[in-house]
């Protein structure tokens, strides 16, 4: 058993640490069974030649008894900033039998408040600017590292090669309290002799420019946080021979000059005029001759962070499969593919000559683009006129789209008046978080609503988790804890949700308020701003972080912030305890919310002092926990008294509005106080009644905010099939239906014409493909003990997936036929399962390879199912005759 994948907790890259307490984790490789660890030692110097010797160590923690595989926190020497180090870790079986890992690096960023001796340099101007230096290496580079912003976002260049993948750094912040830099390792970057830097600056949220377009906040209270573009940076080089140099923007020796960017909206819209182009700006042999000096700027307000997060980057590059020409010299290029994407040209022509892109999801009845809300989105670009083909993408911005639609062209090569378009590209931008799952059935329909939830996924993970990568571009922040299991499933999120976490804590107001968008680039009113589904986030993120990935960070960091939005919230009380601000089930019809406005947020309310109180309890904090539990009941008491009436027709008890209206077909108000616990036990069979009853449809009846607790509570109740078949609904509110639509891409709500084909809000269902169909759920600690339990659907007799936990892979594929079914999973070393294998009929006999196997029965709706509990590693069960 050999520890592997090393990592340092909240980061999703070594270099740029910025704590003087970094959080060791690993995972564990084994071939072999009944695996667990239970010792490790970890050692950590600032040579790696001491690792080897085990000598000159900064801290060594000794062998510890504990099977704890992350979240370790160094308790060595003091660290310094901007500093390589290097750390391995042993590990001991319950055998004794011990291995050490391969030795990893780290690099620290800023660890202090130390001043950085870089500048804050630009141009002066409010519009897109290159900068560029040159410097002389002094001897054979041992390694590199830069630290670098620039605001609003920034590319990197060295020797005439682009640093890094990322592509629109640094993250989204509130500028006024932190502003994100990137660490880049750039040993491979530097030459032997003369070199060159570049740095590319456009707008961002930082200031923002709409030009003549769409900028959604701007009508909303969007303040630009500078009045210059700006970007710093730092080179640190070590030499083999251990001299060091450093590299610092700053007046002297460097330059600056405008960009052929001439606008970046990051709503989508850039020009750019490749005759300003300075082609080879950021090659050596450029002269730089006639650029200015820069200027020395007044640094934003915030703190200079390493940017946790994992880049943006390119995920994958479409082509084009199919041209149109709906209108004369219109051409309307379909990639196949709803994305958040950057949308490249390839064109020839005349110099001075312009092309108009206009990216879109939707389009008209005459087949062009259209945009929703007839918003004005595209970009322009003018050509060079070089006489070779000119290839061009946008920078700063990103857009959703499958159509891309060439004006001002010809695709008539006779036509030399005009430029001819080539070909357009289409480059998926998401976050670099790892996937994490897999899944498929023999039913292709499921396959695809999977893949399209997770498009819609990937393109709105950015540096924020998006609304859309249309209109809004916003961290609307309720999607990070009602779509986080959905996303976790598929997606290795702690860093970026950590990160999110921070954005909450930024954006609360004095009065403790968590709005319902963060970073909060404009202000709503009412329950847009004031939302207990959105703002529990606050509190609800951290426990998704907990369970998942055993991540303790988010919860100390957000208390405070916790506590003081539960004392805004209680302000707001009416009636003893009921809440009845905010949007209800939002999109329940499109754009729809505000009803069972008190069943809604009162029972979010209820939940955040539950959890508030464990989470008091695990910090120790026992008079906090013992009030927060307190006021949980006391909230449940008065919702329990205004909300659950006797319904005369009904002959049962069942959730009412406050008014005692009581919908029969309403699901959610009976489902969320199911799932968040707050029915006693005397009353569950009547609201458990009361919600089969309103589900007998098979039709949701819930939009985004109720959504996943009806999932939970009719799971709960072992009725999946209804929840199966409300899926599979031929007509809206159905998932199939889009599938059959042809959707690429989620859209936003439960109908053929939603404004946003790009929206993964309502993409609950995927949490119950792999937590219920897959069956695939952690019982405790973060996966430690694990849940296999695949469905037994009549409808789909093949499943299979796999989910990589913080822990390791997690491997199912459950099949039958008329012979029996079949289960092979697979656990990672220090794990156990309880397995739970569908049966075809009572009494059958279990074979795990060969061998039969004791087991319990339990049966659930008719059928049957045998219990019984594995160590790690791989298994292959049988039911029936052999």
């Amino acid at each position: 058993m050999k520890p592997v994948r090393l990592r340092i907790n909240n980061y999703y890259s070594p270099f740029g640490i910025d704590t003087g307490v970094p959080l060791f984790g690993w995972q564990l490789d084994s071939e072999e069974r009944d695996q667990c660890q239970s010792h490790y030692r970890i050692i950590f110097a600032e040579r790696e030649v001491s690792l080897e010797r085990c000598e000159d160590l900064l801290w060594d923690s000794g062998k510890v008894y504990s099977s704890e595989q992350f979240g370790i926190g160094y308790q060595g020497q003091p660290l310094k900033s901007v500093t390589t180090y290097y750390w391995s870790v042993a590990v001991w079986n319950q055998h004794g039998e011990m291995s050490w890992s391969d030795p990893i690096s780290l690099f620290t960023g800023y660890l202090y408040e130390e001043a950085w001796k870089a500048k804050w340099v630009g141009d002066g101007g409010a519009k897109p600017f290159y900068a560029r230096m040159r410097f002389a290496a002094k001897g054979k580079v041992k390694r590199a590292y830069a630290l670098v912003s620039g605001l609003g976002h920034f590319k990197l260049y060295m020797n005439g090669e682009k640093v890094g993948p990322g592509e629109m750094d640094p993250g989204w912040t509130n500028y006024n309290k932190s502003v994100q830099y990137v660490c880049f390792d750039v040993t491979n970057h530097i030459r032997d002799g003369n070199n060159v830097i570049g740095l590319s600056v456009g707008n961002g949220f930082y200031l923002g420019d709409a030009g003549d377009r769409h900028f959604y906040t701007l009508d909303k209270g969007y303040e630009s946080y500078g009045s210059e573009l700006l970007a710093i940076g730092e080179w640190h080089i070590e030499y083999e021979d251990g001299s060091m140099q450093h590299v610092r923007t700053e007046c002297e020796n460097w330059r600056v000059r405008e960009s052929a960017t001439t606008l970046a909206n990051v709503y989508g819209s850039e020009n750019f005029d490749a005759r300003l182009y300075p082609a080879g700006w950021y090659d050596l042999s450029y002269d730089d001759s006639s650029w200015e000096i820069p200027k020395i700027l007044t640094p934003p307000k915030g703190k200079l962070v390493s940017q946790n997060q994992p880049p943006i980057t390119v995920k994958t590059t479409y082509d084009t499969i199919k041209i149109e020409e709906p209108k004369d010299q219109v051409y309307v290029f379909d990639l196949g593919q709803n994305m958040s994407g950057m949308f490249e040209i390839y064109v020839s022509g005349p110099a001075g000559s312009k092309v108009t892109i206009k990216p879109g999801e939707l389009r008209n009845e005459d087949a062009t683009v259209a945009t929703p809300w007839d918003i004005v989105t595209y970009s322009e670009y003018t050509l060079a006129g070089s006489g070779e083909v000119e290839v061009w993408k946008p920078d700063f911005s990103c857009y959703g789209a499958r159509w891309v639609q060439i004006e001002g062209c010809t695709r008539d090569e006779s036509n030399t008046s005009k430029p001819f378009i080539h070909d357009v590209k289409g480059h998926f931008v998401t976050s670099a978080s790892m996937d994490a799952g897999h899944f498929e059935t023999d039913d292709p329909r499921i396959n695809k609503l999977a893949q399209i939830i997770i498009k819609a996924i990937e393109s709105n993970l950015q540096s924020v988790h998006s609304d859309c990568p249309t209109i809004e571009k916003l961290g609307w922040i309720e999607t990070a804890s009602l779509m986080g299991p959905s996303i976790m499933f598929v997606k290795d999120v702690e860093a970026l949700w950590l990160k999110i976490t921070r954005d909450m804590i930024e954006a609360q107001t004095e009065e403790g308020l968590i709005p319902d968008i963060a970073p909060e680039y404009s202000k709503f009113s009412e329950g847009f701003r004031d939302s207990i589904a959105w703002g529990s986030a606050i509190i609800l993120v951290p426990e998704l972080l907990l369970k998942w990935y055993g991540n303790r960070t988010a919860m100390v960091e957000a208390y405070p912030a916790m506590k003081a939005y539960m004392r805004y919230l209680k302000s707001k009380e009416v009636e003893g305890g009921l809440i009845n601000h905010g949007l209800g089930d939002w999109g329940i019809m499109p754009q729809s919310g505000g009803d069972y406005i008190e069943n809604v947020e009162t029972a979010f309310y209820y939940e955040c002092y539950k959890r508030l109180s464990h989470f008091a309890t695990m910090l120790g904090l026992d008079h906090d926990a013992a009030h927060y539990a307190s006021e949980a009941e006391r909230v449940k008491v008065v919702y329990n008294a205004k909300l659950l009436r006797w319904i005369p027709d009904e002959g049962r008890y069942a959730y009412c509005r406050r008014n005692g209206e009581f919908d029969p077909l309403n699901q959610v108000i009976q489902a969320i106080p199911l799932s968040f616990e707050l029915v006693d036990e005397n009353y569950r069979s009547d609201v458990e009644a009361s919600l089969l009853n309103a589900a007998a449809g098979r039709q949701f009846k819930s939009g985004e905010i109720g959504l996943r607790y009806l999932f939970h509570a009719l799971a709960g109740m072992k009725r999946n099939d209804i929840i199966f078949d409300m899926m599979m609904q031929p007509e809206h509110p159905s998932y199939i239906r889009f599938v059959e639509k042809g959707e690429t891409a989620l859209p936003e709500f439960w109908t053929d014409n939603a404004r946003s084909r790009n929206h993964d809000m309502m993409g609950h269902i995927l949490e119950w493909l792999y937590r219920e169909l897959l069956g695939i759920s952690s019982i405790a600690d973060a996966y430690k003990e694990i849940n296999i339990s695949p469905l037994y659907l009549d409808s789909v007799q093949d499943i299979k997936g796999s989910y990589q936990s913080a822990r390791g892979l997690i491997d199912v594929h459950f099949s039958y036929d008329e012979a029996g079914s079949r289960l092979s999973v697979s656990i990672p070393p220090n794990t156990t399962a309880l397995v739970k294998i569908p049966l075809l009929s009572s009494g059958n006999d279990l074979y795990e390879n060969g061998q039969k196997v004791d087991y319990k029965q339990v049966s659930e709706q008719g059928k049957h199912y045998a219990v019984t509990s594995i160590h790690s590693g791989a298994y292959k069960f049988h039911t029936g005759d052999l």
